[in-house]
């Protein structure tokens, strides 16, 4: 399965090629339901793209929209691991210094995950939405270091929704 990760990700490079687009790799880290069974490691690989405005209110006080198209590989210390795809709008602050910008982000988007199960979780559907918040730096206009809090759930749409967060860490690569 980790086979699949790095082919998805080298199939998403050429794309990325494109002029303003970028990539993000996110390693998080997502805790169980229950104390004493394992953490596991979440993975996010992601195509970024900026969505182009002209002068209005959102740019002229810093803000814009990125639209990223993600795969997720979530380990787990059952027998299965666990694979997704999102999509995800996400409002982005930027506060620029002279060699780089402080950043926040935020937003709300859907992800599709090939189990109802994760961990010790039951998620009650495939379909999930994803909340993210993060913050970093852009650093030389090209790299982009942050740390972020993921919540999935289905927001009781199903029967069943114990959801579950992912703290991570990303770096993201603008061309």
């Amino acid at each position: 399965m980790k086979n699949l990760f790095i082919i998805v990700g080298l199939a998403i490079i050429p794309l990325s090629a494109v002029a303003d687009w970028g990539m993000s790799y996110s390693l998080g880290q997502t805790d169980p339901k229950w104390h004493g069974s394992d953490n596991a490691r979440a993975h996010r690989l992601a195509l970024v793209y900026p969505l182009p405005m002209q002068e209005n209110l959102l740019t002229r006080n810093r803000l814009g929209i990125n639209l990223e198209l993600a795969y997720h590989y979530w380990q787990d210390y059952t027998p299965s691991d666990n694979h997704g795809v999102s999509i995800i709008p996400l409002l982005t602050y930027q506060y620029p210094f002279d060699n780089l910008s402080l950043f926040l982000e935020g937003g709300i988007g859907i992800t599709y995950i090939d189990s109802e199960h994760y961990l010790d979780r039951s998620l009650g559907s495939h379909w999930q939405f994803e909340d993210r918040l993060g913050a970093g730096i852009i650093f030389q206009k090209h790299h982009k270091l942050g740390l972020s809090f993921t919540h999935y759930s289905n927001a009781n749409l199903a029967n069943e929704n114990d959801g579950f967060n992912v703290v991570g860490l990303s770096y993201g690569y603008f061309w």
